[in-house]
């Protein structure tokens, strides 16, 4: 379903600079607005109020990004999560108590803390992706054929998007 103030633009108009800038800052608050309500909905629990594999987005984030790179130095895994690195510690330390990481020193330099998942860390990322994309896909299944194509269609400038890095 397109959203009501979507409208037709001929193939020939080309839009003022200004008014480009205009509907690029509108486009990123809806997106912003409708992706946010999105992810409150897949991060919202069952009635009993836990889910298999329950970690929260930051939790798991921080497993996704172990699990795909390896043990990294604290430092590259906050570059990877784009947070400062005294963000990634908090975590790291929250994630180290529930047993699903591990720090050692870093061979090449003693003072360096390299972090990884354990076994227990990897079983629980899987369980949370698995249980999140369930979720999703039972979500999606409430969508027309059509909506879900426009969605499909909108991967790939999603991933450019989500590739992008800022200084």
């Amino acid at each position: 379903m397109r959203h009501p103030s979507a409208s037709a633009v001929t193939a020939d108009w080309q839009p003022s600079p200004k008014h480009a800038e205009q509907r690029a800052s509108e486009l990123a608050a809806e997106l912003y607005r409708v992706l946010f309500e999105v992810f409150l909905v897949l991060g919202r629990r069952d009635q009993s109020g836990v889910l298999p594999g329950d970690l929260t987005l930051a939790q798991l984030s921080t497993l996704m990004a172990l699990q795909e790179h390896g043990p990294m130095r604290m430092t590259t895994l906050a570059d990877h999560l784009r947070v400062r690195t005294p963000t990634a510690t908090v975590a790291i330390r929250r994630l180290e108590k529930l047993g699903f990481v591990a720090r050692s020193r870093d061979s090449s330099d003693l003072r360096a803390v390299v972090v990884g998942m354990t076994s227990q860390g990897h079983t629980v990322c899987r369980d949370a992706l698995t249980t999140r994309h369930l979720q999703f896909a039972a979500m999606l299944e409430t969508l027309s054929l059509e909506d879900r194509a426009t969605l499909q269609h909108a991967i790939p400038p999603l991933e450019s998007l989500a590739c992008q890095v800022y200084a």
